[in-house]
């Protein structure tokens, strides 16, 4: 066994003792193959030593040129230097003056377009607008170009508004169609197309028919304004269109009558009935002055269609009464026929006194009403007081408009009537005397 051991063990010794030896001959042959390659490197280098020495040289050589370059670069840099401090001098110098102008172009644009908006002029160019908005909002100079539309285009506005043209324009009329019409512009003070005037909407771009429209004799005159070759006259407005439009704030009678509520409306039914009443007393009271006034020229031939011959005929038929008696009778006859002639006058009185006095009630209720307005919103805005107060003052004005022709009618009815019935008592007292004889 042992034997066995030892063999192995020897064989095992044999067998380590060759792997040391291959790897130490392998070891040997690669140092070699470096120290050949690193031989080789060496006298590359020593080959190649001559021409690092050109090289280096020359690499000197380019150093002291780019350094003698790098002086002459910075000796010109502080000479342009220098210069470019000299032309910012110059340029601030005259970029005050642009920038003064390019500020006064700006402005002038913005405060031409602020009018133009509104004006009659611009529904004969549009374009126009668009061009000084732009220079009104531009951040750069203008050029030259620009500088002279600008010019050309201030000088054409000043034009316009001094002639008469006429020229086609889109309008929009009251019931929103939008065509196109002849228009007649005076200036800048009136635009007209078939005696209908427009104004200008800087919102619509485009003429827009005034809502409610001038006097019908302003209309006629515009009318004829447009087919006229020589000298006619037409409304303008000197305020470019406030004034036009401040027509349709006006109320017209509807809107005052309406304001006045229901006591108004009472004040009119009144007014109205009483002028119709005493339209039509006059009426009967002119009727009853032909017929006694006809009746009186022939007493003998009676009709009793009349107050004279119905007194008349009393008298005629109590002739041979009493002087007392007849007188009593006669009496009775004026009396009855003075009421007729008399009746219905107290009537228009009446409404003569009330209708003014309906109007100061209305306007004390409207007064009310406002100073509860003011307590409630206070008086920090005057048209609230100014519209209430003004409401309230309408119902006066009808209750005098209504009042003031009754009493003329009622003084007129009174009168005449008093007329009438003296006659009547003339007549009366002329056939009694003629009894007496």
């Amino acid at each position: 066994m042992i034997k066995y051991i030892l063999s192995l063990s020897l064989i095992c010794s044999l067998s380590f003792s060759l792997d040391l030896e291959s790897l130490l001959a392998k070891v040997k042959n690669e140092s070699k193959i470096e120290l050949d390659i690193e031989k080789k490197r060496l006298d590359k280098f020593l080959d190649n030593k001559n021409e690092q020495k050109i090289l280096l040289a020359q690499s000197k050589k380019d150093l002291l040129a780019e350094e003698k370059r790098s002086k002459e670069l910075k000796k010109l840099i502080e000479a342009q230097e220098l210069v470019l401090i000299e032309q910012e001098k110059n340029l601030s110098s005259e970029s005050a003056d642009l920038g003064e102008m390019f500020g006064s172009l700006r402005q002038s644009s913005s405060d031409f377009l602020i009018n133009f908006q509104d004006s009659l002029t611009a529904s004969q160019d549009i374009n126009k607008e668009e061009f000084f908005h732009t220079l009104a909002n531009s951040k750069k100079l203008a050029n030259i170009n620009e500088l002279k539309s600008y010019w050309i285009s201030m000088l054409d506005e000043i034009i316009k508004s001094s002639n008469i043209e006429k020229y086609q324009a889109q309008v929009i009329l009251n019931s929103g169609e939008k065509v196109n019409k002849k228009i007649t512009r005076v200036g800048l003070f009136s635009a007209t197309s078939e005696g209908k005037y427009f104004t200008y909407s800087s919102d619509m771009k485009s003429l827009v028919e005034l809502a409610v429209q001038p006097s019908s004799s302003d209309i006629s005159n515009a009318k004829d304004f447009e087919k006229s070759k020589g000298i006619s006259s037409i409304l303008i407005d000197p305020t470019r269109g406030t004034l036009l439009k401040m027509i349709e704030n006006n109320p017209s009678i509807m809107d005052r009558i309406n304001q006045g509520g229901i006591v108004g409306f009472v004040i009119l039914v009144l007014g109205g009935s009483g002028l119709i009443f005493a339209f039509y007393k006059m009426i009967l009271l002119n009727i009853y002055s032909v017929k006694i006034k006809k009746q009186r020229k022939n007493l003998d031939n009676i009709n009793e269609d009349n107050a004279l011959g119905k007194i008349a005929q009393v008298f005629y038929s109590n002739i041979n009464d009493s002087l007392n008696d007849l007188e009593i009778k006669v009496g009775e006859a004026i009396l009855k026929e003075s009421n007729k002639i008399q009746k219905g006058q107290s009537f228009v009185k009446l409404l003569a006194a009330v209708t003014p006095l309906l109007g100061l009630l209305g306007t004390v209720t409207g007064m009310i009403t406002t100073f509860q307005a003011i307590t409630l919103f206070g008086t920090g805005d005057p048209k609230l007081m100014a519209g209430g107060i003004s409401t309230a003052l309408i119902t006066t004005v009808l209750g005098l408009v209504t009042a003031i022709p009754l009493l003329f009618a009622y003084t007129y009815i009174s009168s005449k009537a008093q007329s009438l019935i003296s006659i009547l008592e003339e007549q009366s007292i002329g056939l009694l005397a003629k009894n007496l004889k």
